[in-house]
């Protein structure tokens, strides 16, 4: 971007001499090689504007023309652009941004401006004024695969997936992958194979999330976003019975903050990989199924894992995992039914739910439809329940390995 200024500001200071040119004769050049448009550019307030089409197709946008909102909508990777006709106010990635001059229709082409766009591809521009010509220097990068940033990972104990998160050897995968191991080997999508030294520099076991670092640069980390929604189309890409890099498409049912549903089939193995949502960006790592229902722990949960342990994987094979009370106790209403879910807990076997007419207790436990007092983590909700006349609490703890957590924070049922 640094280049595309000190072009930029070149462009500007010629603009007066610009203006003078004939609309005919304004050419623009991309790497050196002529653009051919079906339709001359021209200029107008010292900017060059340009048939849409010609020009974003080669700096590597898809195009749609919007006819219910007469706008041009241009994406690339992560960014997307929309630029109503005769409008200076664009919209780049849903922000508003301001523009000189607006795109607009003439000759039944629509014509954007030349510069905007260059700006948001990373393009340097310089003004030629012997030959009248726009030069446009942009430097293409590589188009990154969602299968390069996945990772076979094999540890003494168990095989699993992970993903590439920087450059410099930030992996993350779950932490079942990695619970009492003491050696892991990763085999990358180029065929690279590491076995070095592996250190463990995050961890949220109840949430079963793990950050790995290795002694291994230039890696290619994955795109990443926060933006997905119901009924978007995603790919779960991991090492299912040891299968590398296998693609499963779907779709996503549903999420709540704790995880991702989707139809994208997992399995042994996958855990640890990730999906991708319809931009090919990661939204989240696949973890567990059940019931034909396929879940993946959001990106936003794993960024939020801090990074202040040093703890070589050797030593994780005396690692202790003591989960503590579910968290996140919350109430949506249904009718008169009361619809309640927790964060799961990794490890549980079931969960135990308890009952008081006040906040205080004392609570008793509560038996499921079948009598018994094991209850199940399910999506979206755990459990129904039926609102009553008065408001009551409700306390939930977790057995793991036939042992009870402490009792959750309480959760006020009321109508």
């Amino acid at each position: 971007m640094k280049r595309f200024y000190r072009g930029l500001l070149l462009f500007l200071l010629l603009s007066c001499s610009i203006q003078t040119v004939s609309a005919a004769s304004v050419s623009v050049t991309l790497n050196g090689t002529p653009l051919s448009f079906d339709s001359a550019p021209y200029i107008e307030k010292g900017r060059v504007l340009v048939p849409m089409r010609g020009v974003l197709e080669a700096l590597g946008y898809s195009v749609y023309w919007q006819e219910h909102t007469r706008s041009v909508l241009a994406m690339k990777e992560n960014i997307r652009i929309s630029l109503p006709l005769d409008s200076t106010t664009v919209q780049v990635n849903q922000k508003a941004v301001q523009i000189d001059v607006p795109a607009t229709l003439k000759n039944d082409r629509t014509y954007v401006p030349l510069r905007f766009l260059a700006e948001y591809s990373g393009a340097d521009v310089k003004w030629d004024n012997t030959s009248s010509t726009v030069l446009l220097q942009y430097e293409t990068k590589k188009k990154i695969e969602k299968e390069d940033s996945i990772v076979y990972i094999q540890t003494n104990k168990i095989q699993g997936s992970g993903i590439v998160l920087s450059e410099n050897g930030l992996i993350c995968t779950n932490y079942h992958i990695i619970e009492n191991a003491s050696t892991a080997q990763f085999l990358f999508h180029n065929g690279q194979v590491y076995q070095g030294e592996t250190t463990v520099v995050g961890l949220d076991r109840q949430n079963d999330i793990a950050l790995l670092k290795i002694d291994l640069s230039g890696l290619t980390p994955a795109r990443t976003s926060l933006q997905y929604d119901i009924g978007e189309k995603v790919t779960a890409i991991g090492s299912p019975n040891g299968q590398r890099n296998i693609s499963t498409t779907g779709r996503i049912t549903g999420f709540d903050r704790d995880v991702i549903a989707a139809t994208a089939e997992i399995s042994n193995g996958s855990s640890g990989g990730g999906l991708f949502n319809s931009d090919g960006a990661l939204i989240g790592m696949t973890s567990f199924y059940s019931k034909e229902q396929y879940f993946s722990i959001p990106l936003s949960k794993i960024l939020k894992v801090p990074q202040l342990i040093s703890i070589p994987l050797q030593e994780m094979k005396h690692d202790t995992y003591n989960p503590a009370a579910p968290q996140q106790l919350r109430c949506s209403k249904d009718g008169i039914y009361a619809n309640v879910s927790w964060s799961p807990v990794y490890g549980a076997d079931y969960y135990h739910v308890y009952t008081a007419p006040d906040k205080n207790g004392p609570y008793t436990l509560m038996e499921n439809s079948k009598g018994e007092e094991k209850w199940y983590w399910g999506f979206p909700q755990c459990f129904s329940i039926t609102y009553e006349p008065k408001p009551f609490y409700l306390k939930v703890s977790a057995v793991v390995g036939g042992v009870e957590t402490p009792l959750s924070q309480p959760i006020e049922i009321r109508r």
